[in-house]
């Protein structure tokens, strides 16, 4: 193809269709020019069923080419191929024989672009990587084929980072940054800071390398308000180690980091240690600056926030900057963090405003205690705010006259109603630290999780999708560790309740029908949606559940994390644990802009609303959910269990 004329009609014609439509005008162009055309007469046959894979795959320009198979002898029509669809991307991927027969229904024009092409548009698009991962997920190469396998997991740590927007952006750090020897005076250090108008000094050792820091905060807190000679050394005073990055790292890995550790400062060194020289440094202050309004501000509120009003405002506010979050289509791994974190801030403000009423009643805690999260919360991925799900785990009181059990449950009533006045609605089945029965002290929430696992039946079952989701948020983290213990070692002592486990999580069915198409609510106020909870994300959170217990690994995650450890763990599981945790992250994006956009939990997804792009990517995920069930079926033999 030489014309200009004519690249450019091939161009034009790309960028109606997704993926290609997204494609900045300098790489449309150089793959217009690499694109060579086939057409087709009716009943043509692209490839057939088994056929060994070509290096190249198709885009249907006009016409239609059908799908088939062949089931138990019959040849059956299992999809429909029009003007923008795309076919034999997973056969090239896999390097393996095509599952199916492609053969044109009437006259069709094609679009044909080699395997070079496509893997370069995967190197170099992160969107188009995002559009196609999904379906690479469900034939992704043997490990030996080491370029195409990485160049799916580039696409996926695009996906992570966001590649747009907000996310990838980097804080230009203070060049000129004041430090001294970890043998300067207390006094000398803070006339260094006075003199430069600076609100912290870097502890360097001979060679320049970050040692410790102390900022204006230390000298208020460790000198002024102890009464410290101002004769001693920096030394006695500085935080150590210093927390260090390169000049290299994003805005949302400072604001990530700023959340989950509450460090304001970081060093800036040659290579991202502690081991090179100090090159600047990077405050709190100037991630502001970069990012005009961040998480970190609405968590310093939250945290300072006196009235009931003002939480439910702040978090009002975050859903905001979860919505332009999304629509900057940063990571799902730094949103879900992000709000999980103010979520979990919110419920320790909530905690403690509750026990200073209870104070003032004259109330206080009579043993320790462990607030839970259960559900989407407890897995931190609570996005919007639906309803809420916890509970209180305290230590055993011995022989109280039931002084613990009414302090607990006045302390469960006070946080739910400022959890619900704060925009989370009150669980439909009472399963929050409201209720008694799921304020207990640590003996009886262990009778609890025994008599789920000795007798899985179906309410027992039903309580693990929820109860076996608990994670800490505030108190004495112990209670909680001990009570996962005592469930890993009931879980060894009684493994056929296992079988139970992944039973339900195979009792919802594949989300595509025979002929591909979303199974849709047939009737009622959802009518025509497409329950994206219970058809897609249920199934991947659920089989997740199962293999962590099955497999003993202790942690407080999300399904994508949990998915991560899992292929990690179990080697013969690592490649669909990849796909699942991709897959996942990609649902959960689709239900949190669904519900910004109703308003509401963004769990009935109404199909004809999105756009082709948007199917097709929602779409290629299901082929997961169905080979996830299919493990689960076979591993745990679930087709035997009544």
């Amino acid at each position: 193809m030489s014309s200009d004329s004519m690249i450019l009609t091939v161009a034009n014609r790309l960028a109606r269709h997704p993926p290609f439509d997204r494609l900045a005008p300098e790489l449309l162009d150089r793959l217009a020019r690499g694109i060579r055309i086939r057409y087709l007469e009716v009943d043509e046959v692209v490839f057939e069923e088994g056929d060994p894979a070509k290096p190249e795959f198709y885009v249907v320009v006009k016409g239609e080419v059908a799908v088939t198979q062949q089931l138990d002898g019959e040849t059956v029509l299992v999809d429909v191929c029009d003007d923008g669809d795309i076919f034999g991307v997973r056969a090239l991927l896999a390097d393996r024989p095509y599952a199916a027969r492609t053969q044109a229904k009437d006259d069709t024009l094609l679009y044909v672009l080699s395997k070079k092409a496509l893997e370069e548009l995967l190197r170099d698009e992160p969107r188009v990587a995002r559009f196609f991962a999904a379906d690479f997920a469900a034939d992704l190469p043997a490990p030996r084929d080491r370029n195409r396998l990485e160049a799916v997991r580039d696409a996926r740590r695009h996906e992570r980072a966001g590649n747009t927007g907000d996310d990838v952006r980097r804080v230009d750090p203070v060049r000129d940054v004041l430090t001294c020897d970890p043998n300067t005076s207390i006094r000398q250090a803070a006339s260094l800071m006075s003199g430069r108008n600076v609100g912290s000094i870097l502890i360097v050792d001979e060679e320049r390398r970050p040692i410790g820091i102390v900022t204006d905060s230390d000298l208020r807190s460790k000198v002024v308000g102890q009464g410290r000679d101002v004769s001693g050394l920096i030394s006695e005073i500085m935080s150590s180690p210093v927390l260090t990055v390169d000049d290299q790292t994003t805005l949302s890995s400072l604001i990530a980091t700023v959340m989950r550790k509450h460090l304001h400062h970081f060093a800036v060194t040659e290579d991202g240690t502690a081991e090179t020289r100090v090159t600047g440094i990077v405050s709190e202050h100037d991630i502001l600056k970069t990012q005009g309004s961040h998480p970190t501000v609405i968590l310093s509120e939250m945290s300072r926030a006196k009235t009931r009003e003002r939480l439910r405002a702040l978090r009002d506010q975050a859903e905001e900057l979860l919505r332009r979050y999304l629509e900057d289509e940063v990571g799902m791994g730094f949103l879900s963090n992000m709000i999980s974190e103010i979520n979990d801030t919110l419920i320790r403000r909530a905690i403690l405003l509750s026990l200073e009423e209870l104070a003032e009643r004259g109330m206080e805690p009579p043993v320790s205690f462990c607030w839970l999260a259960l559900g989407s919360e407890g897995r931190e991925e609570q996005l919007l705010r639906t309803d809420q799900d916890n509970a209180i785990l305290y230590a055993d009181p011995g022989e109280d006259d039931g002084v613990a059990e009414r302090f607990f449950l006045e302390l469960g009533k006070l946080v739910v109603d400022i959890l619900v006045e704060a925009g989370f609605e009150r669980c439909p089945g009472d399963i929050m630290a409201s209720n008694p029965k799921w304020n207990q002290p640590l003996a009886s929430w262990k009778r609890c999780f025994s008599g789920w696992i000795n007798e899985p039946e179906n309410i027992a079952v039903m309580h693990t999708n929820i109860f076996f989701d608990f994670r800490p948020v505030y108190g004495d983290n112990a209670l909680a560790a001990e009570l996962k213990g005592h469930i890993f070692e009931r879980i060894k002592i009684d493994r056929s309740f296992l079988g139970f486990f992944a039973k339900n999580a195979t009792r919802n069915p594949p989300p595509l029908s025979f002929f591909r198409n979303m199974m849709i609510e047939r009737g009622g106020e959802h009518r025509d949606a497409f329950d994206i909870k219970a058809r897609a994300m249920m199934p991947l959170a659920d089989a997740a559940r199962v293999l962590v217990y099955d497999l003993g690994i202790d942690i407080y995650g999300s399904t994508a994390e949990r998915w991560q450890r899992i292929g990690e763990t179990h080697e013969k599981l690592a490649r669909l644990s990849g796909e699942a945790g991709m897959a996942y992250e990609i649902l959960m994006r689709v239900r949190a802009l669904e519900g910004l956009t109703r308003g509401d939990s963004g769990r009935y997804v109404h199909i004809k609303e999105l756009n082709k792009l948007e199917r097709q990517t929602l779409k290629n995920t299901f082929s997961v959910v169905k080979d996830v069930q299919l493990m689960l079926t076979s591993r745990y033999r679930t087709d035997f269990i009544r």
